[in-house]
């Protein structure tokens, strides 16, 4: 059986994702919408070396962000990415581990995402588990754990108030404001 192409498959292409990516509302617990953060002077005149993980779920801007932030908002005046522990200066090794939602919110997801959304389907629990180790001259010096959740839903119906997506934060947003939390715990070692 052959496919006829017409004038209108472009559109229906554009109107099915447009539905499908207007009707999931995101929202991360206690990190509301922020402005963006400031750079840092440049300060420190020490070697920075980061390590930063590979994602283990689609990347929304996690990773962008701890890279965009060790790289251009810390006070280091000359940050690397890297994995080795350097004999002088400082290492900060970024773990990050996805926190999979429910077994039944998984079910109901698939469930809602097979039936196009229109029946509902929401998490509350999912979202990441991140850690810093911090090693200073070559020993370690501190470690650091910060749990991020996320609220996802999606439905049909959702699609009249998919705005309420510009008003949260970004999966960019929590992490930069995680890395940022991590500097004024670990400030002592700076």
């Amino acid at each position: 059986m052959t496919i006829a192409k017409t004038k209108n498959t472009p559109i229906a292409i554009v109107t099915v994702a447009l539905l499908l990516f207007t009707n999931c509302l995101i929202s991360y617990k206690d990190h509301p919408k922020i402005l963006p953060l400031p750079s840092e002077e440049k300060t420190i005149d020490a070697n920075f070396v980061y390590a930063l993980p590979t994602f283990p779920q689609m990347n929304l801007g996690g990773r962008e962000a701890l890279k965009n932030y060790f790289q251009n908002k810390t006070r280091f005046k000359t940050t690397v990415e890297g994995v080795d522990v350097p004999k002088t200066g400082y290492l900060v090794n970024v773990k990050v581990n996805y926190r999979s939602p429910s077994p039944e919110a998984t079910v109901f997801l698939g469930i809602s995402t097979l039936t196009a959304t229109l029946l509902p389907a929401w998490s509350t629990q999912d979202g990441y588990d991140v850690q810093y180790l911090l090693y200073k001259d070559g020993k370690k010096v501190g470690t650091y754990d910060y749990h991020i959740f996320r609220n996802y839903a999606q439905w049909l119906l959702f699609v009249p108030i998919s705005w309420y997506n510009f008003e949260t934060a970004t999966e960019r947003e929590v992490f930069e404001r995680t890395t940022l939390k991590f500097f004024e715990d670990a400030k002592e070692h700076f």
